[in-house]
């Protein structure tokens, strides 16, 4: 296997990989260590890895951070798929896009900053998009998956030398708190690199370095924002995504919910209105390792559906090719205006920061 010097992906990306789900903003002085490597190895193979678009780091929404989301299903027009895809994935809302087999062409996942945001998304805005031939949405309730996920390249005393406050566990809670303006653009600057320099990130806002830094980790601390790593999967070991629909008991829905959530193939696990109550989103190493997740499932769950997806478009705001490497961005963007052609930042930087700092 290659050594992480030419195209190739080696177990220290890996692992490298693993530490940033771990703790994404780890600095390199603290993960090179921790891997065995140094600083300056980490930082070269991190940004090898970055500038070739097979891994990336983005912010996402905290646990406590007002949003409403669905599942946006699309069967398209005969030969427009693809077309359809793309359409989808410029518009900052619809966080997600992927092609699967089975009855709907395209499984997508959207984001609004509240319901009636969303349902203008859902009633107006996207069915407008040329080719969509039907649809069909769930809007989701509650998220039992965890944004950090784990890749199973280090061990315990790597976890523990490398966690951080994204190390922290999240609990779920009611999502009541907003982001000003402010703190949206900020959000929406961290989605175009997750680990940018706080000095770079005043210089996009508008503000001092000391501002920025406290900003983030106030909102870190308020559960409002958290980072996520991610990576082309086929380059990473995990070349097989698919989809589960869920029929489970509304007793045990939080309970198995957050097991399923829990399992280190999940990653996403979303509470949905619908007789098949439960979406789960994984990842695995062969097709025929689905057949072990399926037996994991309690007995009192029922498999409604289960699709693999062809190809991803789009993953949490990174546009991808068909080899599932990062090309482009849509930065995600809950709040942009939800009419059909609409999207974007409406606001000066400098309005909302005040004075740049020195």
């Amino acid at each position: 296997m290659a050594q992480g010097r030419g195209d190739s992906v080696d177990e220290v990306d890996v692992m490298l990989l693993d530490a940033l789900h771990a703790n994404p903003r780890a600095s390199f002085e603290r993960l090179g260590p921790a891997l065995g490597i140094s600083a300056v190895t980490a930082a070269r193979r991190w940004q090898r890895l970055s500038d070739s678009g097979r891994a990336w780091v983005s912010s996402v929404p905290g646990p406590q951070l007002a949003l409403v989301g669905a599942v946006y299903q699309v069967r398209a027009q005969p030969g427009r798929v693809t077309e359809v895809a793309h359409a989808l994935s410029a518009v900052p809302q619809v966080v997600s896009v992927y092609a699967t087999d089975g009855a709907f062409d395209l499984h997508t996942l959207v984001f609004a900053g509240d319901m009636p945001a969303l349902t203008t998304l859902l009633l107006d805005a996207l069915p407008r998009i040329p080719g969509i031939a039907s649809a069909r949405s769930l809007v989701g309730s509650v998220w039992y998956s965890a944004v950090q996920w784990q890749l199973g390249a280090m061990d315990a005393d790597q976890k523990r030398s490398v966690s951080g406050r994204a190390g922290r566990k999240q609990i779920r809670s009611e999502r009541n708190r907003v982001f000003d303006q402010a703190d949206r653009m900020l959000f929406v600057a961290l989605q175009r690199d997750g680990r940018a320099r706080y000095r770079d990130l005043a210089r996009t806002v508008g503000t001092s370095e000391t501002l920025v830094r406290r900003r983030v980790e106030t909102l870190v601390d308020r559960g409002m924002l958290s980072f996520r790593t991610d990576f082309a999967r086929s380059e990473g070991g995990w070349p097989v995504e698919y989809v589960l629909w869920l029929s489970v008991p509304l007793d045990r829905l939080d309970d198995l919910g957050a097991e399923i959530g829990s399992w280190p193939q999940t990653r996403i696990c979303l509470s949905t209105t619908g007789t098949a109550n439960l979406m789960v989103m994984g990842q695995v190493h062969r097709i025929r390792d689905v057949a072990g997740i399926l037996e994991r499932l309690p007995p009192e769950v029922v498999v409604a559906d289960q699709r693999l997806v062809l190809r991803a478009f789009k993953s949490w705001g990174r546009l991808l090719n068909a080899d599932g490497h990062a090309l482009d961005h849509v930065p995600v963007d809950p709040w942009a205006p939800a009419g059909p052609d609409q999207a974007g930042l409406s606001w000066a930087p400098s309005s909302c920061w005040g004075p740049r700092g020195p």
